[in-house]
């Protein structure tokens, strides 16, 4: 098998990434890893605008209006077809709005460059993009992301301001960092007579907590590396950042919480994604690529008409859109097979913001995670088992009541087994795929001020990056699902417009469509009136009179898979031919007819 190392690179900065070895000669042929790559803020920017450069007719840079707190700024792609009609459904996709997610920059732009190489060549890339704006954000958190590229490496979820998280007066002045000098800031293990933490008994490279109900006690309570630097026996509680990009946002936002921010929409990147969202009103579903996930399994649900609590609406998809992203999800899990399940908490998110106050279908896809289901292998004790018989005997036959409790007896003996806790089942996957790096065990370590300690356990990024093999797979089956897509955006059509001839009148029928899988407003949307409907109008010639029927109608109830509303107008004054009708949408299409 291959085995994945830490391999430094010689960029701007001292960089870690995962790199393959060379592909056996046996194997198939190897991935092109070079494809959706880990690239720093710099390369990125680049990257982006050299796409929209080579590609100016389908596709072009918008630079959100504010940077992040370090300067850097946030790029959106907009690639269209040929034509682009105002009012023609539009998906944004945003990654990396997570920190440590910074691979999913890399499959984002690959996305991006397989939309753009792709228009005109490839048939389903035309489709899509012949009738849906596609927009994308590669990497909505700069500043968290930029920390993969840096030495000593660490895992950065918080960019935001500080707190004085152990009440000294003192802001971040005892933050994680890399105390025994090996280039990663992992985690300590610090021997503690109240400690909760104790080895897991079927792999004692990870731990557990102890349950004293069960006669456990604890050995060692867990801490990010660092130093106590301020003296108070305890290390890295006070880290120079707090606040979090992904949970600064408004829904459900969390008071008095460090992550939260100091309030809603703090951060930079948040007023800049509201920004973004707020001018884009063709912008009808959003895709994310980070740690929330609501494709392989969705999260909360609350029936359409749920009261509100203290005048506050309960939080989760409302029952009839959830029927609908369970369809979206099916079609997700056969088309990428995808079966990592994601975070399902969704307070502060800009996930939550879009559904609850936009009223935007959002669908969150968590790419990857260690699997929790490697068997170890068993082969070593089948057959030392087997060695223990002795060759040309045969086994007594038993009875069936003999048989049957030697199998009572091995189903206790296992259910009397401890069972690996998820880090260790962790651990399987990584000694199956021969991925040693993951972990980097437990060394001893004089600490300054904590005295014997020992440093270790998953490496930075190991828990959340994906092998270079398998994020390229899983650009690929992203790619294609973004692709399905076109299918399931709301567009409204006009079908069925006729006239009949009442005496001297004329009654004018039309029929409004709507062929995605989407409606025309979602439930919520409805509720939160942030969705414009769809606008039809009829259009008479001069001298001719309205009867019967509105000369504009507002349609914002039209359900998905051929949804119709039906609509009937009386004319006087006209002839069949000078008559037309029309639709017009900010973001589900429009459409117009002649009458004949």
């Amino acid at each position: 098998m291959r085995s994945i190392l830490f391999v430094p690179l010689l960029l701007a900065l001292p960089s870690v990434a995962w790199a393959t070895q060379d592909a056996d000669p046996t194997d198939a042929a190897p991935v092109d890893t070079s494809r959706a790559p880990l690239l720093p803020h710099r390369e990125l920017s680049e990257a982006l605008a050299r796409l929209a450069s080579e590609h100016a007719s389908n596709v072009q840079l918008l630079s959100l209006v504010r940077k992040s707190r370090a300067g850097r700024s946030i790029d959106a792609l907009r690639i269209t077809g040929a034509e682009h009609p105002s009012g023609q459904p539009a998906i944004l996709l945003v990654a990396n709005i997570d920190g440590p997610l910074v691979y999913t920059s890399g499959i984002a732009l690959e996305h991006a460059q397989r939309l753009a190489r792709g228009y005109g060549n490839d048939e389903a890339v035309t489709r899509l993009l012949d009738t849906t704006t596609v927009y994308i954000i590669a990497r909505a958190n700069p500043d968290a992301a930029e920390a993969r590229f840096i030495s000593p490496l660490a895992e950065v979820q918080a960019t935001g301001h500080d707190v004085d998280n152990d009440r000294d007066g003192r802001l971040g002045e005892d933050g994680p960092s890399d105390v025994n000098g090996d280039g990663f800031v992992s985690v300590m293990r610090v021997p503690d007579p109240d400690g909760t933490w104790m080895p897991d008994p079927t792999d004692p490279r990870v731990q557990v907590e102890a349950d004293p109900a069960k006669g456990e006690r604890g050995l060692w309570k867990l801490v990010p590396e660092g130093r106590d630097s301020d003296g108070d026996e305890e290390a890295s509680e006070d880290p120079p950042l707090d606040a979090i990009v992904n949970r600064n946002f408004a829904q459900d936002w969390k008071a008095h919480d460090a992550s939260a921010g100091l309030f809603p929409s703090d951060e930079p990147e948040v007023r800049a994604l509201y920004e973004f969202v707020l001018a884009h009103e063709d912008i009808q579903l959003v895709l994310v690529y980070g740690e929330l996930g609501n494709l392989v399994e969705r999260g909360k649900g609350v029936d359409d008409d749920a009261k509100p609590t203290k005048r506050v609406p309960p939080s989760g998809v409302r029952e009839s859109d959830g029927a609908i992203l369970d369809t979206i999800g099916e079609r997700y899990r056969e088309i990428t097979g995808d079966t990592t399940k994601g975070s399902q908490d969704e307070a502060g998110t800009f996930q939550a913001w879009c559904y609850e106050q936009r009223g935007i279908t959002t669908l969150n896809a968590a790419l990857w995670s260690i699997p929790l289901d490697a068997e170890a292998d068993s082969s070593e004790a089948d057959s030392s088992e087997a060695d223990t018989e002795e060759v040309g005997t045969t086994k007594p036959e038993q009875s069936e009541e003999e048989t049957e409790t030697d199998e009572e007896k091995k189903e206790e003996e296992k259910d009397d087994e401890p069972k690996p806790s998820d880090d260790a089942k962790r651990m399987i996957w990584i000694d199956l795929n021969s991925e040693d790096a993951r972990h980097l065990g437990w060394t001893a370590f004089d600490h300054p001020e904590l005295g014997p300690v020992e440093v270790g356990g998953f490496a930075p990024y190991a828990l959340v990056e994906p092998p270079d093999e398998d994020r390229v797979r899983i650009a690929d089956k992203q790619f294609e699902f973004l692709l399905s897509l076109d299918a399931t955006v709301a567009r409204v059509e006009l079908a069925d417009v006729r006239v009949t001839a009442r005496g001297e009148l004329l009654e004018v029928e039309a029929v409004l469509v709507n062929e995605g899988l989407l409606p025309l407003v979602t439930t919520w949307g409805k509720k939160t009136r942030t969705t414009l409907p769809a606008r039809v109008e009829i259009h008479l010639p001069a001298g001719a009179t309205l009867l019967a029927g509105s000369k504009r109608v507002l349609v914002s109830d039209l359900r998905g898979s051929g949804g119709r509303h039906e609509l009937r107008w009386l004319v006087s004054g006209a002839t069949a031919a000078s008559i037309g009708i029309s639709v017009v949408t900010r973001h589900a299409g429009g459409a117009r007819a002649e009458v004949k």
